[in-house]
């Protein structure tokens, strides 16, 4: 047998050693993509992958938003900065008017005494100075546009070219000049009474020369009553005349408006006058008002001598025993603890630690004592004799 001496797996003799070649080859596929690119190789994954571009994005816009916070912070803290700042300033404005006002109405006192002092001397210029300074300070003072309408006039008038008159012979006829030597006098007591702040008796002599001589220089006249029923008024509720201050106030308010430091006193006076009308009637509207009045004029009273102080301590422990009579004693014995923190006694101290005991131990019907109770000497009834049955 004939040994094969070709070995497997090598080409024999007659086959070519290198394998043939298909002259139409099969089309490859392309290698993929690198990561992150789409077929053109450079543009960002259509997936909606993460890629650099896409985080700078979104810190940029977190950066943004944190940024827009930040800012409206700042701007809230200005704005509150200065809404702060401009109620504090008009604040401090108000208080400074309100103490200028008294400082005002002297000065228009002066100037209004040295105008008129002025006009009587011919010396119209200066009188139109200084009425022209009180208007600046006052618009709506009582009179003055007229005086300095009058002064004007003078001012502005011609003065006559002397002429030759034919000499009048002498008559028997009464002339109709009036007499203004009473007039002028007490024009002149008035002017002193008001320098010395006697207002009831400069009072007395204004309506005494407007009922004797009611056109004798009308202007002045209701400037001077003018400022001496307000400054009046002021001194009366101060005094603890409060009806008859605010009728003053009122009077005065119905030549001129009022400044500040009188209006208030007025409507402080009223407040007390309503408050005390609650009295024994509406205890808790009572300690309402006494408490305005005590924060702010703890000295003002009526006729009665209590100041709104004094009524307001009163007015609390009177509110705290309605609320124990319907058994409320914690409520009672705060508003008690109230009025004995504005003034001590002994009566009162007594029912607080009653109605502060039955607050903590609640008990069925306790019976409060009696506060400020005066102590009845009852007699004793005379014993009868009895006769014993047999």
């Amino acid at each position: 047998m004939e040994k094969n001496l070709n070995k497997p797996n090598e080409p024999s003799i007659d086959q070519p050693a290198f394998p043939e070649i298909n002259p139409h080859p099969a089309p490859t596929e392309p290698e993929s993509a690198p990561a992150g690119l789409n077929g053109a190789g450079d543009a960002p994954s259509a997936a909606g992958g993460s890629t650099p571009e896409n985080g700078r994005r979104k810190k940029q816009k977190s950066g943004n938003s944190s940024k827009g916070w930040v800012w409206t912070a700042i701007l809230a803290m200005i704005l509150l900065l200065v809404l702060g700042g401009w109620w504090g300033y008009s604040n401090g404005i108000q208080r400074r008017l309100d103490k200028q006002n008294s400082a005002v109405m002297e000065r228009i006192s002066q100037q209004l005494e040295l105008a008129y002092e002025d006009i009587n001397a011919g010396n119209y210029q200066n009188a139109k100075l200084r009425v022209e300074y009180i208007i600046q300070l006052y618009p709506d003072f009582p009179g003055a546009a007229d005086l300095l309408a009058d002064i004007l006039l003078h001012l502005e008038a011609p003065t006559p070219a002397p002429t030759a008159l034919p000499i009048a012979m002498p008559t028997n006829e009464a002339t109709a000049t009036p007499d203004l030597r009473g007039a002028e006098e007490t024009f002149s007591q008035i002017q002193s009474l008001m320098l010395a702040e006697q207002w009831d008796t400069a009072i007395e002599n204004i309506l005494a020369l407007k009922e004797n001589h009611y056109d004798y220089k009308t202007v002045a006249v209701d400037g001077y009553y003018f400022i001496a029923l307000r400054n009046r008024g002021i001194e009366r509720v101060y005094a603890g005349q409060l009806e008859q201050g605010i009728y003053d106030l009122t009077l005065a308010d119905q030549l001129g408006a009022l400044d500040g430091e009188a209006d208030g006193v007025r409507s402080w006076a009223s407040m007390y006058l309503t408050g005390a009308s609650y009295w024994d009637s509406n205890w808790a509207a009572a300690v309402d008002i006494f408490s305005q009045l005590a924060a702010n004029l703890p000295y003002l009273s009526d006729s009665s001598g209590m100041t709104s102080t004094e009524r307001y301590r009163i007015a609390l422990y009177r509110l705290g025993d309605q609320f124990a009579a319907n058994g409320d004693y914690c409520t009672a014995a705060s508003y008690y603890e109230q009025s004995l923190a504005i003034g001590t006694n002994p009566d009162i101290q007594v029912t607080a630690t009653f109605y502060a005991e039955a607050c903590a131990t609640p008990q069925e019907t306790p019976t409060p004592p009696e506060t400020a109770t005066p102590t009845v000497t009852e007699t004793p009834p005379v014993p009868t004799e009895v006769t014993p049955t047999p």
